[in-house]
């Protein structure tokens, strides 16, 4: 079986789908992780036990340097903790290195980010045709056609991120989130940056995508209000999971 990532063989949507489907659970399994600051060791995540289920939809609040953006890394492949098990469907992290853990990245996980994080010089269109990992170029477009639409951008798609509001280009950015249909959606604080109005019409759509592809949503929040939302709420604090 091959994956996707740079130097491996590129597959469709539809079979990577197959494969990254078979399960998207996540555990962690007295998981740690710190880092370094000068002299002194930080610890960001002490003995974190946590099961989400497939197709299920979690909160995550806690203050600023709780290890919120810290887990969400872990869980992403963007890092690896230090200790413990960390596995997500039948992906053990720990366990993947180089060009497996980018394949893992972009067929498992979609990111969705507080600042957007899209290209200024590309359209909306070519910044989820970007991310795609479809094997032509006219496959990609369509799929980012397809996805624009259902973000209701359909009319959007040729502009670039300064000619839309923060409503418009998180929206553009969960379109790129979703383009290689992941299992499993990390929102890290995706209302941040907008105002209420806007914010609550991002959420809506997120909770609508989650629930139409059964992926797995874990949104990383400062709001109460918009955590309540969610079937099962966790509380980090100073590095610990508060349940």
């Amino acid at each position: 079986m091959r994956l996707i990532g740079p130097g491996l063989a590129r597959r469709d949507v539809a079979q990577t789908s197959t494969i990254t489907r078979l399960g998207s659970a996540i555990r962690l399994q007295r998981v740690n992780h710190w880092y370094r600051s000068g002299r002194s060791t930080v610890e960001a995540l002490h003995e974190i036990d946590l099961e989400i289920p497939a197709a299920g939809y979690v909160a995550l609040t806690g203050s600023s340097g709780a290890g919120k953006s810290t887990l969400l890394s872990l869980i992403g492949g963007l890092e690896r903790p230090q200790s413990g098990e960390l596995r997500v469907g039948e992906h053990q992290l720990r366990q993947l290195q180089g060009d497996a853990l980018a394949a893992y990245r972009r067929a498992t996980i979609g990111f969705v980010f507080q600042h957007f994080g899209l290209l200024d010089l590309l359209t909306a269109r070519e910044n989820v045709e970007l991310a795609a990992s479809l094997s032509t170029s006219t496959r990609r477009r369509e799929r980012a056609n397809q996805l624009l639409d259902e973000v209701g951008l359909r009319d959007r798609a040729d502009h670039r991120p300064g000619e839309l509001s923060g409503g418009e280009r998180q929206r553009v950015a969960i379109a790129r989130a979703l383009v290689n249909d992941p299992s499993v959606i990390l929102a890290d604080e995706p209302t941040g940056n907008l105002d209420a109005a806007s914010g609550a019409r991002v959420l809506d759509l997120l909770e609508r995508l989650h629930a139409e592809r059964s992926c797995t949503l874990l949104v990383v929040t400062h709001n109460e209000t918009i955590a309540k939302r969610a079937t099962r709420r966790y509380r980090l604090d100073a590095g610990r999971l508060i349940a």
